[in-house]
């Protein structure tokens, strides 16, 4: 992950938290430690970057296996990117729940607007 895209997170994360002094409580890690993160002194792992997702309102199970992802796919062993792959596959199976499904299948009654597929 890049720092900007780091530092976006922890901007957002830290409105939502209502300061990077309580977004560190929240992260369980120590205020410096998130200055230095977001300075690019500090790598932030994966637990960091997707508790950052989760505070952001994303599924906690996808938020903590992209950033697991993110931290394989940079490594060198040929099983970790293999991993990374599977965790990416898993990912792109269910769709973000922020992204909308066509119209034919949201809303409660949209199994009506379907086409009945055995015909009487």
């Amino acid at each position: 992950m890049k720092l900007e895209e780091l530092n976006d997170l922890i901007e957002r994360a830290g409105i939502v938290a209502g300061s990077q002094r309580k977004l560190a409580d929240m992260l369980d890690i120590a205020h410096p430690s998130l200055i230095q993160m977001k300075q690019g002194k500090r790598p932030a792992n994966w637990r960091v970057r997707g508790g950052l997702r989760a505070i952001l309102g994303e599924d906690p199970a996808r938020a903590f296996m992209a950033a697991m992802a993110e931290d394989l796919e940079e490594s060198e062993k040929e099983d970790e990117i293999k991993a990374a792959a599977g965790f990416k596959a898993m990912l792109a199976a269910f769709p973000d729940e922020e992204k909308p499904l066509s119209e034919n299948t949201q809303g409660l009654d949209s199994w009506r607007k379907r086409r009945d597929s055995n015909p009487r």
